[in-house]
């Protein structure tokens, strides 16, 4: 089972955003991450018999929403955490968090043609705690799918995401849940 989780509770009593050339603006966090994953569900292409989608709550209290779902996470699940990141990179989107060489090679072979850089760690600059802290106690295989944003704090200011970030994680996002039958092959 593919188990994508992304947190749908925010910083903000107050939302801005404007398209701003090849970019949204506003306060992003986690917007664009359930974004990318509601572009996923929308995009009739997974098959949810295999996959399950998570907006969860309270993550920017204590957790609780994915403490709820890593209840029902087993061994072999692969999780996919999406939200903004504030690594440095030129690419469309960074995977953060991928300490699992099973894992690691499952996505470099089907994310072949994709931009993106793949870390083991968190570069993050702004923050370096999300959910895979609370899903990495039940599975191996997990990473952290980071929306890269910049000009500022995206837990406190207004920032940037290019749009292509958006469009080309949720097509990744996709091809991953598309290419899960192939998972335990690796």
């Amino acid at each position: 089972m593919i188990i994508i989780s992304a947190h749908s509770d925010t910083n903000y009593k107050r939302v801005d955003l404007e398209i701003e050339g090849d970019c949204y603006k506003g306060l992003l966090d986690n917007y664009v991450g359930v974004f990318v994953a509601m572009k996923t569900f929308f995009s009739g292409e997974v098959n949810f018999e295999h996959v399950r989608i998570e907006l969860t709550p309270d993550e920017e209290i204590d957790m609780r929403g994915a403490k709820l779902v890593a209840k029902e996470v087993m061994k072999e699940d692969l999780v996919i955490v999406i939200d903004v990141t504030g690594t440095e990179t030129d690419k469309d989107f960074v995977i953060e968090k991928c300490k699992s060489n099973k894992v690691r090679r499952f996505l470099e072979d089907n994310l072949d043609g994709f931009s993106y850089d793949i870390y083991e760690d968190c570069p993050d600059p702004i923050s370096n705690m999300d959910e895979i802290d609370v899903y990495k106690h039940r599975t191996n295989h997990y990473f952290f799918l980071g929306l890269p944003c910049h000009g500022g704090d995206y837990n406190f200011s207004l920032t940037k995401c290019k749009i292509r970030s958006v469009d080309e994680a949720a097509r990744a996002v996709v091809k991953i849940c598309r290419e899960y039958h192939k998972f335990n092959s690796y």
